[in-house]
């Protein structure tokens, strides 16, 4: 089979995404990584399947895969800490994002602002508040009407008595 099978197969699973039959998905995406194994799209879709299934480790594995590919993916930390964080690794997801927010070039998008509020959901559950309500308040600084932002703002007061 050849690359155009590839990507066939990859916008065929995408469709199959989008529709939610996401077993059907996933066997056309292992048809693709079984002829490209370092398809990262492939991968990428496989982990975002799996956190829909709520299969966390398989997510994890299928962002690692991404990274391992391609370490400099930005995207795929991202992946990868939210999924942490859904999985209560919250020193873990901390450490990832960390390592997002430094190498994302776009501060100003839209992942950057849920990479704020999820470190800030971390450093909430590490009960790391000081921290925390720094890293909320950016994000709010982004979207004042970051609905999540706001009311993660108001736990953390309420609970740390800020």
């Amino acid at each position: 089979m050849a690359k155009k099978d590839v990507e066939f197969y990859y916008k065929k699973a995408l469709e199959l995404l989008h529709k939610k039959e996401y077993d059907k998905s996933l066997e056309l995406l292992e048809m693709v990584i079984k002829i490209e194994k370092t398809y990262k799209p492939a991968w990428s879709c496989k982990g975002i399947i799996y956190m829909e299934k709520e299969d966390y480790p398989d997510a994890l594995k299928s962002f690692e895969n991404v990274i391992e590919i391609d370490a400099g993916d930005t995207l795929a930390w991202y992946n990868k800490g939210y999924v942490l964080l859904l999985m209560d690794e919250f020193d873990e997801a901390r450490k990832i994002f960390e390592f997002f927010m430094a190498r994302h070039e776009n501060k100003n998008d839209d992942f950057f602002k849920f990479a704020l509020y999820l470190y800030g959901k971390s450093l909430y559950n590490l009960k790391n508040y000081e921290y925390a309500i720094i890293s909320i308040e950016k994000a709010i600084k982004m979207d004042k009407n970051f609905k999540e932002a706001i009311e993660l703002r108001e736990a953390i007061k309420k609970e740390a008595a800020i």
